[in-house]
C-alpha cells in the first residue's frame, strides 16, 4: 500500500484551513460569549456578596435594639 504524498499534503492543507476557519468564526464568538458571561457571574456574585454583608449588618443591629429592650424591660420589672 502506497501513499501519495499529493494526498496527504492536500489533507494537511484542508485541515489547516478547517483549523482557521473554526478560529476565525467559531471559536473566537464561543470565547467572548463565555468572557461575558464571566463577567456577569462575577457581578451577581459580588451583589450576592454586598448583599449578604447588609444582610449580617441588619441582623446585628436587631440583635442590638432586642438587647437594650430586655434591658429597659428588666429595668422596668424592676422597678415594679
Amino acid at each position: 500500500m502506497l501513499i501519495d504524498s499529493f494526498t496527504v499534503i492536500a489533507q494537511i492543507i484542508n485541515f489547516l484551513i478547517l483549523v482557521y476557519l473554526l478560529k476565525r468564526f467559531l471559536f473566537n464568538r464561543i470565547i467572548k460569549i463565555m468572557d461575558e458571561r464571566e463577567m456577569q457571574i462575577t457581578g451577581r456574585m459580588q451583589d450576592a456578596e454586598a448583599a449578604k454583608e447588609e444582610a449580617q449588618k441588619e441582623l446585628e443591629e436587631q440583635r442590638r435594639i432586642r438587647e437594650e429592650l430586655q434591658q429597659k424591660w428588666n429595668e422596668m420589672l424592676a422597678q415594679a
